[in-house]
């Protein structure tokens, strides 16, 4: 079995190879760019278990943007009481989604 944790964006994802995830906005990234993500805390292949103090040097996990998405939709509610304001916005927060071939 083999993963990894990484530090990104201010989270910990936990990385599977296969498998896609959704990160803070890259603005400039193109579909089909890689990115390397190079803050591994955690590293597991099999019985083989590499940990950083606090990141692992010199290694570097290939991640794939496969599209640009908007998480799912929050309203705020503003009011002031006895005075008959109400506004309300909604918020949908853009996102990365990466897919991580091989660890």
């Amino acid at each position: 079995m083999k993963y990894a944790i990484t530090h990104t964006s201010g989270k910990q994802f936990l990385l599977k190879p296969g498998q896609w995830y959704d990160i803070d906005l890259i603005k400039n990234g193109k579909l089909g760019d890689f990115i390397a993500m190079n803050k591994i805390l955690f590293f597991r292949k099999n019985n083989l278990i590499q940990l950083g103090k606090p990141f692992l040097g010199m290694s570097q996990i290939p991640a794939k943007i496969i599209q640009q998405v908007k998480g799912t939709k929050i309203i705020v509610l503003k009011t002031k009481p006895k005075k008959k304001y109400t506004r309300t916005r909604g918020h949908r927060q853009p996102y990365t989604r990466v897919q991580i071939d091989s660890l």
